[in-house]
């Protein structure tokens, strides 16, 4: 006959094998016999536990505590069970408790970290699953645990070798792959998050959330190709999965695929209601296809689910630069709404600089993702390569992880190349401040890959914005802004947070493509109708725009219009502008619209119109400077913002004269003028790349010379 002992013994063979019904019936005939036997209660309360019935599981353990107290098992189950049932603040005094007992007993820790971790006492919890890590050699669960609070608690450096750690302990660990390359995407190094994820998906192919990320890491890396099958994967791995139709869009925008990228973002929105990011993509797409009010939604859509989103909060500022009527007041107002939420909490932790020695060099730090083919690389890079000339020791922090012929001219101008793409913006600042810079000079402000999050810590004594961003940054620790005389007028400083440092000519030095075609004689020279051309991005075209580029054409006939942007390689964002054109007025006979090209199809593209139209109130940049270097004359309105007034100061610097509007009827008069007199566009073609090459647009030297002068007066608290 069976003794007690061998009935248990069976009972807890079944229960190791996983047989949870024969394991319960050989623990429930042991408590027929004995009803209080503690390991039977305690057992049966696990095989509760297991099954999914918490409850139940908490009485039969809480029954044999009461019969033996001194199990340290049953404290540890209980905790478990309490976990399971929601009560986390006692499961953490039953971990306490198999603690107090048993001092080195790792699980109890590991559980403790859990109960700690679902109260959201992160530090508590990752210290719980350290200590449980180091009292069990090996114990690859407790690693990597301790890697996702780590990672919650923004310490990734220490979060990526927690997962490295479990991964030495179990190179299996599919979770701890997938969870590292998340973490490497969440730093900015998405070169390195392919290797972990790749791996992840070896152990597991359908692992749909490091398909997801995959996708992500490709596409940052550049390469949309690499990217969309691993997008497309995840969405098929997952149909409901809202992560993968994220990447999904983010791949098909990319690719200028606007429209389905909007659809994407919509499905993801649709399955994540909460999902913020998604919120903020499908903003993105609706601003780029230049519709402004649905972007604004959506931006504050995001917002409200995450108000810690600095880059939506940016965007937001941003888009106020593109509305019709925009003031200095109303920018300004704009961009301190950002710094009240994102810059002023991180004042308190600022800390006194050393004072300037005038005795060694100045140290200048650059910070940019842009030191590439780039229009922040391409107004900045011949004046940082005459910065060193001026005594300035440069150290370039490059937030960017692909390279190009730009990237190998800032490279071999800086004394110091610094990649930091992979750091936090408290990392960053700590760096910059460890490294002595004098003087910190951003090239993004509010846009993509700005860190406006390191300025706001102040790593360095003077902090200064430059040629990547059109308005002030609003900021508290920003000090100062390179400008010119047309950019920021006299009288319109009390609209910037930071104090203007006027250069003479212009504020940048462009650096022309070298491969840009040679100017060719107007189109209307040869008796080919007049083209009117614009190369902005969507999001400048108003209504107010529109009518007046329709009143252009009215006023020159037979004229046509020429509108190419990326956006417009979307066939549905094309059909859509087609319709707004010809509710304008604008028939569809008339138009040419063209897509994404490479950068010499695109001057080229240039060359084949006659005069450009300058969109307002938010004016072109680097368009107006291209279709100037191929001799194209650039109608303008400026207003009263700095946006407003870009191709004021490049026409007046290249010395363009009758292209300069006082309102929209001077506009039409000043088109239709340069249209009517094809000789005076003939000579203008003729002469203006060497007038702009001999201009302060291009001098690099004069410009570095007068920066570097700033930065010390700066520095030395000079007026």
């Amino acid at each position: 006959m069976a003794t007690i002992k061998d009935v248990l013994a069976d009972a807890l063979a079944h229960h190791r094998s996983g047989r949870l019904a024969q394991a319960a019936a050989g623990y429930e005939a042991v408590l027929d016999t004995v009803p209080d036997h503690p390991d039977a209660l305690h057992l049966l309360g696990v095989v509760y536990l297991q099954a999914g019935h918490p409850r139940e599981a908490e009485a039969r353990i809480r029954a044999a505590i009461r019969a033996d107290r001194g199990a340290v098992d049953y404290h540890d189950n209980l905790g478990s069970a309490l976990l399971a049932l929601g009560r986390a603040e006692e499961a953490v005094e039953s971990q306490r408790e198999a603690i107090r007992l048993r001092p080195d007993f790792a699980q109890a820790f590991y559980n403790l970290g859990n109960a700690l971790e679902a109260l959201g006492r992160l530090d508590e919890a990752a210290d719980a699953y350290a200590q449980a890590a180091a009292k069990r050699p090996g114990y690859a669960r407790a690693r990597f645990n301790l890697g996702n609070a780590l990672a919650a608690l923004g310490q990734a450096g220490k979060a990526e070798d927690a997962y490295r750690a479990a991964l030495r302990d179990d190179p299996g660990f599919v979770e701890a792959w997938a969870n590292l390359g998340a973490l490497m995407m969440r730093r900015g190094d998405a070169v390195g998050a392919v290797e972990p994820l790749q791996r992840a998906l070896a152990l597991r192919p359908d692992h749909a959330t490091a398909l997801a990320n995959l996708s992500a890491a490709f596409l940052a890396g550049g390469s949309a190709d690499a990217a969309e099958p691993a997008a497309r994967r995840a969405m098929a791995v997952r149909p409901d999965f809202a992560e993968a139709a994220l990447r999904r869009g983010d791949v098909l925008q990319r690719r200028h695929r606007l429209a389905e990228a909007g659809r994407a973002y919509e499905r993801a929105v649709a399955l994540r209601p909460d999902l913020a990011e998604a919120c903020a993509n499908l903003a993105l797409v609706r601003q780029t296809q230049g519709l402004l009010d649905p972007a604004e939604a959506g931006y504050r859509r995001a917002l409200a689910l995450r108000p810690d989103l600095a880059e939506v909060r940016s965007n937001l500022a941003y888009l106020d630069l593109f509305r019709p009527g925009v003031t200095l007041a109303r920018v300004l107002e704009a961009h301190r709404a950002w710094d009240a939420v994102h810059g002023a909490p991180l004042r308190a932790a600022w800390t006194l600089h050393p004072p300037a020695d005038a005795r060694r060099p100045l140290v200048v730090g650059i910070l940019s993702g842009d030191f590439r083919r780039h229009p922040a690389g391409q107004f900045a890079i011949r004046a940082v390569e005459a910065l060193p000339a001026q005594g300035v020791r440069l150290f370039l922090y490059a937030n960017q992880t692909e390279e190009d012929d730009l990237t190998a001219r800032f490279r071999a101008a800086a004394e110091r190349w610094l990649p930091m793409a992979g750091l936090t913006d408290a990392e960053l600042a700590a760096r910059i401040r460890a490294d002595g810079v004098d003087a910190l000079i951003d090239l993004a402000g509010h846009n993509a890959r700005g860190r406006l999050g390191v300025f706001a810590r102040r790593p360095a004594p003077v902090q200064v914005a430059w040629s990547g961003y059109m308005a002030t940054t609003g900021l508290a620790a920003m000090d100062a802004l390179v400008a010119d005389a047309h950019h920021v007028p006299e009288g319109a400083e009390r609209f910037y947070t930071e104090r203007i440092l006027r250069m003479p000519g212009a504020f940048i030095a462009y650096d022309p493509p070298e491969d840009a075609p040679e100017p060719v004689p107007p189109p209307c020279l040869a008796g080919q109708p007049v083209t009117f051309g614009a190369f902005n991005i969507l999001t400048k075209l108003t209504d107010e725009v529109l009518a007046t580029w329709a009143a252009v054409l009215d006023r020159v006939p037979d004229s046509r219009l020429l509108l190419k942007t990326k956006a417009l390689s979307c066939p549905e964002t094309a059909a859509l502008w087609q319709g707004r054109l010809a509710g304008a007025g604008i028939a569809t006979d008339r138009l040419t619209l063209v897509g994404a090209t490479s950068s010499l199809e695109h001057m080229a593209w240039c060359a084949r119109v006659d005069v450009a139209l300058d969109p307002f109130p938010f004016a072109g940049s680097t368009t107006t400077l291209e279709t100037l270097w191929m001799g194209v004359p650039v109608i303008t309105l400026p207003g009263e913002t700095f946006s407003s007034r870009h191709s004021l100061a490049i026409l007046t610097a290249a010395g363009v004269e009758g292209c300069v509007a006082r309102d929209a009827a001077h506009y039409v008069e000043l088109a239709a003028g340069w249209a009517a007199n094809p000789a005076r566009l003939a000579a203008l073609r003729a002469r203006l790349r060497g007038q702009m090459a001999a201009s302060s647009l291009c001098d690099g030297g004069q410009l570095a010379a007068r920066l570097a002068q700033s930065l010390r007066d700066l520095r030395h608290g000079r007026s």
